[in-house]
């Protein structure tokens, strides 16, 4: 494959990855008051997920992941992409509380930075998600997102740093 057609091939992937970098990304301007673990304890003694995870930020995170995608839809004329942006939307956000429920489990406190799980947990959740929904996406294309997901979530992690919507850059 040459170079045009890698590119082709990662756009046409990326449409099924934006609702769920969407859906990762509004749970910070949501700010949310409700953890979803209530302030529950593991067996360990410590929190399932903390105080970063909240019903409302899963609400607006996965509400934000369907309007993008049903945009997505309506601009490629491709309704398909409704539900299989909610699934990569509500995917990614479960990955995301997957990978606090593991920082936790590390006594990671929020805010303590985990290279690589902080950045891949929603992209990983998201490619099973989509995957078991029947998108068929190419290794390579996922791949390359994946690489691509690690510079956006820097850049994206660092501005709202900046804007004042995260305590950390990363």
């Amino acid at each position: 494959m040459d170079l045009a057609g890698a590119a082709a091939c990662i756009l046409e992937a990326f449409k099924y990855y934006l609702p769920a970098y969407v859906a990762n990304a509004a749970p910070v301007v949501v700010k949310g008051k409700r953890p979803i673990d209530g302030g529950r304890l593991f067996i360990d003694g410590r929190r399932l997920l903390g105080d970063g995870k909240t019903w409302e930020g899963l609400a607006g995170g996965i509400l934000a992941g369907a309007l993008v995608a049903a945009l997505l839809a309506a601009l490629l004329s491709e309704p398909s992409l409704v539900p299989l942006g909610l699934v990569a939307s509500a995917s990614a956000l479960l990955g995301d509380m997957a990978g606090s429920f593991i920082k936790r489990r590390l006594g990671l406190e929020r805010g303590q930075p985990a290279p690589l799980l902080d950045q891949l947990d929603f992209y990983a959740a998201a490619t099973l998600g989509l995957y078991l929904a029947g998108a068929r996406l190419s290794l390579g294309a996922v791949l390359a997102l994946a690489v691509v997901t690690l510079a956006l979530h820097r850049a994206t992690n660092y501005a709202a740093y900046k804007l004042g919507l995260k305590d950390v850059p990363y």
